[in-house]
């Protein structure tokens, strides 16, 4: 269940929901009001808890989400279908992807360890979610740069000791970090607000 009481089915073997997506979820709702409306991206959206919780309560804005996994897009589709919430999910390679419209808001969990560190899990999908396997730190921010809106927001949640380098690749690129956030009941994580370079307050 999530915070509000809704019911979320998982996947056994893959990373077990944390209080992260929650953390993100509030964040958003505290940056963005219900109007004016949001076109939003729930990028690695796993069994789909970041786009339907936040389609219960923005049901003005449109909400997609986005997984390599073919079998976590089947279960987010599931979910949403389950709360009775029209949610596309898109079966999709991060690295390659290009948006026809571009997205005003994308909220990102990314995989934050790096290869070589940490313990390998038996099921692949729990080291896709938290292991740089499938994507790498300056591939999600060449995503970012290619689909969102001119005036558009990420907001991605990073471990602390990720920050300096996230500055450092940020630095070349056409984005901003616009703020860091801690991450309330997490400790030692941010929720890094990203926008395009000169954008306004």
């Amino acid at each position: 269940m999530d915070d509000k009481g809704t019911l979320i089915y998982q996947d056994k073997d893959a990373h077990a929901i944390t209080s992260a997506p929650i953390c993100l979820k509030n964040i958003a709702l505290k940056l963005f009001p219900e109007y004016p409306s949001q076109y939003v991206l729930d990028l690695g959206t796993g069994c789909g808890i970041i786009a339907i919780t936040l389609a219960m309560e923005r049901p003005s804005w449109k909400i997609e989400g986005l997984d390599i996994l073919p079998h976590m897009i089947e279960l987010a589709t599931h979910n949403a279908e389950l709360c009775s919430l029209n949610i596309k999910f898109q079966l999709a390679n991060l690295c390659t992807f290009t948006t026809e419209t571009p997205y005003s808001l994308i909220i990102s969990n990314p995989p934050w360890q790096p290869l070589g560190t940490g313990k390998i899990s038996p099921h692949p999908a729990k080291n896709i979610s938290r292991f740089e396997l499938m994507c790498s730190m300056p591939e999600i921010l060449s995503f970012l740069e290619r689909n969102l809106t001119s005036e558009g927001n990420a907001l991605l949640l990073y471990p602390d000791f990720r920050i300096p380098e996230l500055q450092t690749l940020i630095y070349k690129t056409s984005l901003d970090i616009f703020d860091l956030i801690p991450c309330p009941g997490i400790d030692k994580h941010f929720i890094c607000h990203i926008r395009y370079k000169g954008t306004k307050k």
